[in-house]
């Protein structure tokens, strides 16, 4: 496969999950600066908030996950090639990032939506 090619998808792959860690460290800082300094005595903010939570942290889990397998797609597209990448990429544990994204946005919305509804 054409290196070019390749190095476009790891570019483009690496975007992606760049703005999935972004909306997901941003969108859990304006929730919790909205738990921490909001007046969550209305039943209906308390809804909505925990809301925002729930589809923040589904829709980080949702796209880390699709990053994640397009990393490993591309080890192995790679892997006939004598590179550094190909080596790194083939040697990853996949599967163990995949778990350890879900469990940490899981986490993160467990915890905020207690502390919402508390």
């Amino acid at each position: 496969m054409d290196q070019n090619l390749n190095a476009k998808r790891v570019h483009n792959t690496e975007l992606g999950f760049n703005t999935t860690r972004m909306v997901f460290i941003f969108g859990n800082l304006a929730t919790l600066a909205m738990i921490t300094f909001g007046d969550l005595t209305s039943g209906s903010l308390k809804l909505a908030l925990s809301a925002i939570v729930i589809i923040i942290n589904i829709a980080s889990v949702l796209s880390f996950d699709t990053e994640l397998k397009q990393f490993q797609a591309i080890g192995q597209d790679t892997n006939e090639e004598n590179s550094n990448y190909a080596k790194a990429g083939a040697k990853n544990p996949w599967g163990a990032f995949r778990i350890f994204c879900v469990l940490i946005c899981v986490i993160a919305a467990v915890t905020q939506w207690i502390a919402i509804n508390a």
